[in-house]
């Protein structure tokens, strides 16, 4: 469990709750550790001068990392189930310090495909799984607000990244930045683990909302709430819905991710200039940091189901502004709107998962729907290029944007309301139903 920590409500008892300290440091590992790979642009133009590396070998190393997290996220769901969000995200951070160290000492372009590719993705898939897997777990009421404020870092950090990893490879040579960042990142991250705790139980709490602190009911013999658990993950992910959310998710990255990779080069082909063109992407960025607070607060309040299918739609109907954009105004206008969806089509997860499927062990329903988010990633970001080298314009890959998040949505829309659950709560299933050997 780590080092004993103050009293978890202060001095007397009737502090806030621990909840809000195990959000504050999920925002800064978001930060710190789970937007290294999001500001890969960064590197790209330093790794080309000063290694003479082609571009496309670079980024090669981008696509490794969502295909890694992809293939990684079921099974860092499971782990997060079984020994805890803490341990796993324990691992991302080793895996941070070796990708970051080791990079610095590669020389030739397939060497980072390991370093920053593999390592990287671990990282980011044990950070991101585990610390959403957390943050339900601490929660019983008021889970879309604490989502919320723990997703906005998803917006603020890349910005906030990426201006600090720019100034510091301005200011010293590529190697040394990695080596700086690899080791600095270690220590910030390993110094936040102390603080952080994979559920309440670990402090003797209750979640947030969940009432005074003490057992509900008698605790169950070790066996029975193995077997209880076990009927619990077979019920969620023998559901419909289950599968509709990682296919939701998938299809909304390959929405966002197009326009993530190819917004520049769009902008640029209209006749945008560069500096004008990174600006249109720095702004939805910062515009979906908004959505994905408000988002997951809005989606526990009037449901989730409903609240994301709008977000999908204002993620990919806004695309159709770029078959007619032209002007810098008119680039900016569409990253207003596109920034609105953007920020809240993945933010509504966590409450519709709760929402669906009561409180219980959600590792491994994040980590299937992380494989899709990841795999959509790695989709939109190399179909972008490859209709571009078949019709020589951006305008197919405009309209599979515009598609692909709007099949989300009808996706979401096709299950079943959000405001009662569709299969019982862990603390619900009986005891017989628990030891039976099949509880669906």
């Amino acid at each position: 469990m780590g080092p004993a920590l103050p009293n978890p409500r202060g001095p007397t008892g009737r502090g806030p709750h621990y909840a809000w300290v195990i959000i504050a440091v999920a925002v800064l590992l978001n930060m710190a550790g789970g937007s290294v790979n999001l500001v890969f642009g960064v590197l790209v133009v330093p790794l080309q001068e000063q290694m003479g590396w082609s571009p496309a070998g670079i980024t090669l190393s981008y696509s490794l990392t969502a295909v890694t997290a992809a293939v990684l996220a079921p099974m860092v769901g499971a782990a997060t189930d079984r020994y805890g969000a803490r341990k796993v995200i324990m691992v991302g951070v080793v895996s941070f310090v070796l990708g970051a160290v080791s990079t610095g000492f590669t020389t030739q372009v397939w060497q980072i495909w390991i370093t920053y590719g593999f390592f990287l993705g671990v990282t980011h898939v044990c950070i991101g799984v585990g610390i959403l897997t957390s943050v339900t777990s601490w929660f019983r009421t008021r889970l879309g607000l604490g989502v919320g404020l723990m997703l906005a870092s998803h917006g603020l950090g890349p910005a906030l990244m990426a201006i600090l990893i720019g100034l510091l490879l301005a200011s010293v040579d590529w190697r040394t930045g990695f080596w700086t960042i690899g080791v600095a990142g270690g220590v910030l991250m390993g110094g936040l683990l102390v603080m952080f705790r994979s559920q309440p139980s670990d402090m003797g709490l209750k979640p947030y909302g969940a009432g005074p602190v003490g057992p509900a009911r008698p605790p169950r013999e070790p066996e029975v709430e193995k077997m209880q658990v076990e009927a619990y993950r077979r019920r969620m992910q023998g559901t419909p819905t289950f599968w509709k959310l990682v296919w939701a998710h998938l299809l909304g990255c390959v929405g966002h991710a197009i326009i993530l990779i190819y917004i520049i080069p769009i902008a640029v082909a209209a006749g945008i200039n560069e500096v004008s063109a990174a600006g249109v992407l720095s702004t939805l960025a910062l515009v979906s940091a908004l959505t994905r607070f408000l988002t997951p607060v809005a989606a526990e309040r009037f449901g989730a189901r409903d609240t994301m299918a709008a977000m999908f739609v204002l993620q990919g109907l806004p695309v159709l502004l770029l078959f007619w954009a032209g002007d810098v105004w008119q680039f900016y206008l569409f990253a207003v709107v596109f920034g609105i969806g953007y920020g809240g089509e993945g933010s509504g997860f966590p409450v519709i998962n709760r929402q669906y499927f009561g409180a219980g062990p959600m590792g491994r329903s994040f980590g299937w729907q992380a494989c899709g988010a990841m795999l959509g990633m790695a989709l939109g970001g190399w179909s972008g290029g490859v209709l571009y080298g078949i019709f020589g314009n951006y305008d197919t890959t405009i309209l599979l944007s515009v598609l692909t998040s709007v099949a989300g949505g009808l996706i979401i829309l096709s299950m079943e309301s959000s405001r009662r659950p569709i299969i019982a709560a862990l603390g619900e299933i009986p005891a017989p139903d628990a030891r039976a050997p099949s509880a669906d």
